[in-house]
């Protein structure tokens, strides 16, 4: 007896380039087999979904975002014991959009003091996978303001951030995201009000002292990066997983591919810099770097960003949006519809060091599964169009009912 078949539909598996119209066998959270679909109606299952003319394929991964602590203040104006129900909020809100695995990153905050160990108890408690990176911010305020995840509630300063500090970082940090900020941000503040965005803050030696403190420990480190000069710091360091990026060359892509350097691109914005352009990301893909993009939820959308001019914030409902701009002018030089989507499913799992579990549907992988009207940017930027989403085998989201 299986505990769930989903038949007759389109499959996406991202193995393929090629819809397949398979059926999918399901038990203990896992995708057991991937079968035809006259053999499926043979088989016995507590459920059974009937997919004809849907798309199912892998659920969604956004591997950059601040749902548990910047946008619990941003958004919903929390500041309190109420801060892990506005993080267990938004991450219903990832759930609702497709979005099964998130890659939360936890820097700190001035105001909001709940713990990183809090966090990611509220986010076991939850149906979504959420990793967490934790790491120091820098905002380019005057003067410059320094926050940490191992610090919340409180600002800091330059000098608190000791070796012994980033070894702590490292200890708790689960993937590699804006564990280091290379360059301030401007955060989400009006421009007048961060005139340092975008300065560098890390020198070389500083980078590649961090760099080997996370690596002797045998973790993996992120930054938060603009400029090409600081790109290349980072990259000489040999870091491992580039976010933003903006301003990189094209010469940089090629050294990112050869030394193995993930990018994650926020086409939206998220520097003070202008975000990646789809000729950009182009680039990178071409260049053979693994490229994601991300929501970097809540984030305004910058004055320089390509076709987002109807998105003010982008939350975990937008990341179809954000992406077409993007996968149109891939497709239209000869990339998949597929290669485009691993850029929020295989690719994205790679950066947080999931892709042996999620992000394509295959074999003994976790049953994470969105069924939808179309394929994904390419026929709906809407998220009512995921009809379902499926998380370790159960049917979390039903909008058909």
């Amino acid at each position: 007896m299986w505990d769930l078949i989903i038949k007759n539909g389109r499959l996406l598996t991202m193995d393929s380039t090629k819809e397949l119209n398979k059926s999918l066998l399901i038990k203990d959270g896992l995708i057991a087999d991937i079968v035809e679909n006259n053999i499926a109606e043979k088989l016995d299952a507590r459920k059974v979904i009937d997919a004809e003319g849907l798309v199912v394929m892998p659920g969604l991964v956004d591997c950059h975002t601040h749902l548990g602590e910047y946008a619990t203040e941003g958004v919903h104006k929390t500041v309190g014991k109420s801060q892990k129900m506005a993080a267990i909020s938004n991450y219903l809100d990832c759930l609702k959009s497709g979005i099964t695995t998130l890659g939360e990153h936890i820097l700190g905050h001035p105001v909001l003091s709940t713990t990183i160990g809090e966090l990611k108890e509220a986010a076991r408690h939850t149906a979504l996978t959420v990793k967490f990176a934790t790491g120091t911010c820098c905002v380019g305020t005057e003067p410059l303001a320094y926050t940490s995840a191992l610090r919340p509630g409180r600002s800091i300063t330059f000098d608190d951030l000791g070796d012994a500090h980033y070894a702590g970082l490292a200890v708790q940090s689960e993937f590699p995201g804006e564990n280091i900020f290379i360059t301030a941000t401007v955060a989400n503040l009006p421009t007048h009000l961060v005139p340092n965005g975008g300065k560098r803050i890390l020198d070389r030696q500083d980078i590649s002292r961090i760099v080997n403190i996370f690596h002797s420990i045998g973790k993996k480190i992120g930054a938060h990066i603009e400029g090409a000069e600081n790109i290349e710091f980072f990259m000489s360091a040999n870091g491992d997983v580039i976010h933003h990026g903006h301003g990189a060359t094209p010469q940089q892509f090629h050294e990112m591919a050869r030394k193995n350097i993930y990018l994650v691109a926020t086409p939206h914005g998220g520097t003070s810099s202008a975000p990646n352009t789809p000729d950009e990301i182009y680039q990178s893909l071409k260049a053979g770097v693994t490229t994601a993009i991300a929501t970097d939820a809540y984030l305004p959308v910058h004055p320089e960003a390509v076709g987002m001019d109807d998105i003010e914030l982008v939350g975990p409902k937008d990341l179809f949006k954000i992406c077409k701009p993007t996968f149109e002018y891939l497709h239209e030089r000869g990339f998949s519809k597929v290669d485009c989507l691993k850029m929020i499913t295989t690719n994205a799992a790679k950066v947080m060091g999931l892709d042996a579990e999620i992000g394509t549907l295959s074999r003994l992988k976790k049953a994470d599964i969105i069924i939808c009207k179309g394929i994904p940017v390419f026929d709906f930027t809407d998220t009512d169009s995921v009809l379902m989403v499926i998380k370790d085998g159960l049917v979390e989201i039903d909008k058909t009912i």
